[in-house]
């Protein structure tokens, strides 16, 4: 084979390989794209719905039960009800301003932190958000 021959089709085959890595690059990423975080905000209800220091109970877009509560004048809080313990569900006390699990004594304060008994971690909270008198709840869901 001649020189000339071998410098033809050495220059025949780059484009031939940039396009198959490109098509193959692409391919990869179709068959398995990124994952990423999503963060739904839903309408959860009215501000004058929920006077300050009461609560109201949820049930969140996977099923499970939340909580709001209502500890200022546009402060809303939401988390969840399930003890970080054993599971069982929590109850917010309006005159002691805080969580109580009454399956081993659990108390939790305003923003879902630890304050007695067994419970190992704080609850699992929820950012919110007042907009015109409307209390929005941000959720974060993992694509799998």
């Amino acid at each position: 084979m001649k020189r000339r021959d071998v410098l033809r089709n050495l220059l025949a085959f780059i484009p031939l390989g940039t396009a198959f890595a490109g098509i193959t690059t692409m391919g990869i990423r179709f068959i398995t794209p990124r994952r990423r975080d999503l963060t739904r905000r839903i309408f959860a209800m009215h501000l004058e719905e929920l006077p300050v220091n009461t609560s109201r109970k949820l049930t969140d877009l996977r099923g499970k039960d939340l909580v709001l509560v209502r500890t200022g004048e546009h402060e809303v809080k939401a988390m969840s009800t399930v003890c970080t313990h054993l599971g069982c569900t929590v109850h917010w006390e309006k005159d002691r301003q805080e969580f109580y699990c009454p399956c081993h004594a659990g108390r939790f304060d305003k923003d879902g932190n630890v304050l007695a008994g067994p419970p190992p971690a704080p609850l699992d909270t929820y950012h919110t958000e007042i907009q015109e008198d409307n209390i929005f709840i941000y959720f974060k869901d993992k694509e799998s």
